[in-house]
């Protein structure tokens, strides 16, 4: 075990759980980055509770907690389970008005299983809305019940945690590669401007869902100093999509210890450490 309490960073890709855990000692060092692989989806696994997976998944996250000494848990969530979208101040500032767009967001739903957060946005006229659903979010609670603290976070919140963390600067564009969903994410001079994901059935379609997207978010055709990509199959993602980006942009896969900005025990991973990325921001204190 860790002789201090560490955080636990973890995000699921596909068939993949990613974990990472902090130093306390270290801002940026990490003790262990590593990964489990299953035979099924982890994300659907969790959010229905499958009575065949969701009881292995149970035992990889006690094994974690058996081996390690760890003081809080932070995950990412799956934006396919996710509603977002940004809506004017007056809504969120007039309770009556929040309430009546939160019933047409999530029509046909219990609004005590609705779970809102919102967040400010570079535009101080506007508010940045998530919903989830308190079901579907119930297997994520039932593997970390263990520990006191969890947090959960959606991928534009991993955007902004890497604007915290490395402070870029300037404008960026973050993309969240998950099986058949991408996210995207802007930010204009360290604050949140943006974000919207869209899902296909192959990488091949994303660029006319791409074109479909951007017809009505003109910011994700905006300059943008720099690109930023994380999770399952970067590369195939930016091969499809590179000819609608900025080309003046620096285009950069998170995929290495040193270009996240961070030090661990092992230098080397069999597994690709841009999919390991949110896990590894998210258990960093910064």
């Amino acid at each position: 075990m860790s002789e201090s309490t560490s955080n636990l960073g973890v995000c699921f890709f596909a068939d993949r759980l990613f974990y990472a855990l902090n130093d306390p000692q270290n801002s940026k060092h990490l003790f262990r980055i590593g990964s489990f692989d299953f035979n099924f989806n982890v994300n659907q696994a969790i959010t229905t509770q499958n009575e065949k997976h969701f009881p292995l998944l149970q035992k990889t996250f006690d094994r974690i907690f058996e081996e390690h000494s760890i003081q809080s848990v932070r995950a990412l969530t799956h934006p396919g389970e996710e509603c977002w979208t940004a809506l004017p101040k007056v809504v969120y500032d007039n309770a009556d008005e929040r309430e009546d767009h939160l019933s047409i967001l999530m029509k046909g739903i219990d609004r005590k299983e609705v779970e809102p957060t919102w967040h400010t946005l570079s535009k101080s006229a506007f508010k940045f809305l998530c919903l989830r659903r308190r079901t579907v979010m119930q297997g994520f609670n039932d593997l970390t019940e263990k520990i006191a603290v969890t947090e959960f976070a959606s991928d534009f919140e991993i955007a902004q945690k890497w604007s915290s963390f490395q402070k870029p600067g300037g404008s960026f564009m973050m993309i969240g590669c998950h099986k058949n969903v991408l996210t995207i994410t802007s930010f204009l001079l360290g604050k949140f401007r943006a974000a919207t994901y869209f899902q296909f059935d192959q990488i091949t379609d994303a660029p006319y869902h791409w074109l479909q997207q951007a017809s009505n978010s003109s910011w994700m055709n905006g300059l943008h100093e720099n690109i930023f990509l994380f999770g399952h199959h970067t590369h195939e993602t930016e091969q499809a999509l590179q000819g609608f980006w900025d080309p003046s942009s620096e285009i950069t896969h998170l995929n290495s210890l040193q270009t996240i900005g961070v030090e661990a025990e092992e230098e080397t991973y069999g597994f690709d450490l841009a999919a390991a990325f949110p896990a590894i921001l998210l258990s960093l204190d910064f």
